[in-house]
């Protein structure tokens, strides 16, 4: 019977280690847990921000396309008028007071 007490109470006494080592291990783990909850908040407000400045850039591409192709265009305009008045011989455009003092 006393063996079977000693037993019991090395089985209780190492329960009570192993319950402690679990709370600690827990403990431990949480605090990992917050730590790396707190690194992906970060990452994501960063991926917010480049998605942000990637937006930005694409707007601005698609603008300079599109200001680069009404340039396209406005150049042939002038090319084509340059050519019919050469064909047709008319008179040079109003030119602009600037482009008449040089």
């Amino acid at each position: 019977m006393w063996k079977q007490l000693f037993d019991f109470g090395k089985q209780l006494v190492s329960l009570t280690r192993q319950t402690q080592e679990n709370k600690d291990a827990i403990k431990d783990i949480r605090q990992e847990l917050k730590e790396v909850r707190q690194e992906i908040k970060e990452l994501n407000q960063k991926v917010d921000r480049l998605t942000e400045v990637l937006q930005r850039v694409t707007f601005e591409c698609q603008r300079d396309r599109e200001n680069a192709a009404s340039e396209r265009k406005i150049l042939l305009l002038e090319i084509e008028n340059r050519f019919l008045r050469f064909e047709r011989g008319l008179p040079p455009g109003h030119q602009s007071e600037d482009s008449q003092e040089s």
